[in-house]
């Protein structure tokens, strides 16, 4: 349930309506301040359609396309939102065009790290950093790019940059929790302990920092803290009825399946679009693939369900794997297509492969070539999938 990717770009991805300049009530700067609400109620698809409709009737203005390409990053629509940022680009030096042209070296550096071009993310960061304006989002835009150090194999640099940001500001809890994904990785899972425990200690509801820390935990064999820290979440629904999917998580860990249910029950009776995702997720670990199949498709084909919810990127996977269960390749093909077109770019390289493997299923061998090459021209280091390409040509 937990992804490592996911927890970056969840820590680093914000809108700054207080940095955007916002002037005059005329019908575009009324549709964008629509759109900020819509941001702050997690209703990204909303929010795209007022800054676009903004730009469509002013789009002189900086500020509609950079609130526009966060939008687009939000839904995991990483290339739409750099054709975004690059109209937002001001040459003239002053206060305003210097704020925003930070924010959309920010947000395009964003953009760049869903894609996995990390030299463009280390590059659009040191772009925004050397912009003096809006230093509020300095510590963001340091820990980014420290990721995109650690994920290229440079950790002396990540740590460095980590370290920085820590010592500018000892209560940024998000640069300890990412500190401590850098300590984890290099198997120093006493230090990632010290820093989420920090982290915990900053913001008490933060659950990235508990789930992580009982990764780090299960990592160390210490089963019993790993559990605790899980009952640590659990308890937090007494008094906070928006902790219902943390909890429910919790539960699945600890495998107790019929309470993880429940909590996702009483989430999407709150509202919460994620919830019946995790439902499916329930169903399929108890092997009920026809009840997983229905929740996952009822996520990905409830309209206003899908503008909230958060785990886009795996639902048509999800149920293109339950019609795969049933060799029903038919339908599962119909997903796999559904979700390459939905263009969230997250989700690329698992419905890749999985299009392969059905046109195959299917006999198609020739589309299941095509395919298989276009995937290799665009992940060239994928040996298996360089074994499959001459597997396939072997049967044409």
């Amino acid at each position: 349930m937990h992804r490592k990717h996911g927890i970056i770009l969840k820590a680093v991805i914000t809108v700054c309506s207080a940095a955007f300049l916002v002037t005059g009530c005329g019908k575009a700067d009324s549709l964008y301040d629509k759109g900020m609400d819509y941001i702050k109620d997690k209703d990204y698809k909303q929010a795209l359609e007022c800054f676009d409709d903004a730009i469509a009737v002013n789009n002189e203005k900086a500020e509609y396309y950079i609130a526009s390409g966060m939008a687009y990053n939000y839904l995991g629509k990483y290339q739409d939102a750099i054709k975004r940022f690059s109209k937002a680009f001001q040459s003239s030096e002053n206060s305003i065009s210097n704020t925003n042209n930070k924010q959309l070296y920010y947000g395009e550096a964003i953009s760049y790290y869903g894609i996995n071009d990390y030299d463009k993310v280390i590059d659009d960061c040191k772009k925004a950093l050397d912009i003096k304006q809006v230093d509020n989002l300095n510590n963001k835009i340091n820990c980014l790019m420290a990721s995109a150090y650690q994920t290229k194999g440079d950790v002396k640099k990540a740590k460095e940059i980590y370290d920085s940001v820590i010592k500018s500001n000892n209560k940024y809890a998000k640069a300890y929790i990412m500190r401590a994904g850098l300590y984890r990785d290099t198997k120093d899972y006493d230090n990632a302990q010290k820093d989420l425990t920090k982290a915990i200690d900053l913001e008490e509801k933060n659950v990235d920092a508990y789930f992580e820390l009982y990764n780090v935990y299960k990592l160390k064999m210490d089963n019993d803290s790993a559990t605790g820290i899980l009952n640590k979440v659990i308890d937090m629904v007494a008094s906070d009825e928006s902790m219902y999917i943390p909890a429910g998580k919790a539960y699945y860990y600890q495998g107790k399946y019929d309470d993880a249910m429940e909590m996702f029950n009483s989430a999407e009776k709150n509202g919460e679009a994620d919830a019946i995702y995790y439902k499916g997720v329930v169903y399929a670990k108890k092997g009920d693939n026809k009840s997983a199949l229905k929740q996952y498709k009822k996520y990905a084909d409830k309209e206003s369900a899908l503008a909230k919810a958060t785990k886009k990127s795996d639902v048509y996977d999800k149920i293109a794997k339950c019609y795969m269960l049933e060799e029903d390749y038919d339908n599962a093909l119909l997903y796999v297509r559904k979700g390459l077109k939905a263009d969230d770019q997250t989700a690329g390289v698992k419905l890749l492969k999985k299009q392969v493997i059905l046109y195959e299923k299917t006999g198609n061998y020739k589309d299941a070539l095509k395919c298989a090459r276009e995937y290799v021209k665009t992940y060239p280091d994928d040996k298996e999938m360089k074994k499959e390409v001459r597997f396939i040509k072997t049967r044409i």
